[in-house]
């Protein structure tokens, strides 16, 4: 199907494609350390109850999600994707550097930042090639230092994609 997809139902399974204006640039960058962070695991971790205000509140986020693709606004896209109140709390900490990554990316200029599926990989938002360069580089300049801090041996991988008219994704840069 390609594209954005919203998955409104398993049984039965529901799809729903969701089009980013033609018009817009929409930049991913992707770090990806390499450290496994198996779903099962990743799930455990998570609570099996939540709060009526944490509940409010990510479903709030999920609808911004969806309205800001729909109308590319990248500014609420990242914002919904860095206000997750259950998920990214608890899976972030088994990240080796994500909290880091999340900091530097928001102050190297990203619109959000958070974790990809259950994870390891982390996804940023930007509108250009030119801001994925920066942002590459802060990431790199980082993730050199967490590396030291976190005394680990360990390896990332960047990647810069650009969301593409025809709703693909396309590799701009990776190392």
């Amino acid at each position: 199907m390609g594209g954005f997809v919203l998955i409104r139902s398993y049984d039965p399974l529901k799809l729903i494609r969701l089009r980013f204006p033609e018009e817009k640039d929409l930049f991913f960058v992707l770090v990806s350390p390499e450290f496994e962070a198996p779903t099962k695991k990743m799930r455990a971790v998570l609570p099996t109850e939540i709060t009526m205000s944490h509940h409010v509140w990510n479903c709030s986020q999920a609808g911004a999600l969806v309205a800001s693709v729909l109308l590319g606004d990248l500014e609420e896209l990242g914002t919904a994707l860095s206000s997750d109140r259950i998920v990214e709390p608890k899976r972030a900490p088994l990240i080796p550097g994500m909290e880091a990554v999340k900091k530097a990316a928001i102050e190297a200029g990203a619109f959000g930042c958070t974790i990809s599926g259950s994870g390891p990989t982390a996804v940023a938002v930007v509108d250009s090639e030119e801001g994925g360069g920066r942002l590459f580089t802060n990431l790199a300049e980082e993730l050199v230092s967490q590396m030291t801090q976190l005394v680990m041996e360990s390896s990332y991988l960047l990647t810069v994609l650009r969301w593409l008219a025809s709703n693909t994704l396309r590799i701009v840069e990776c190392p």
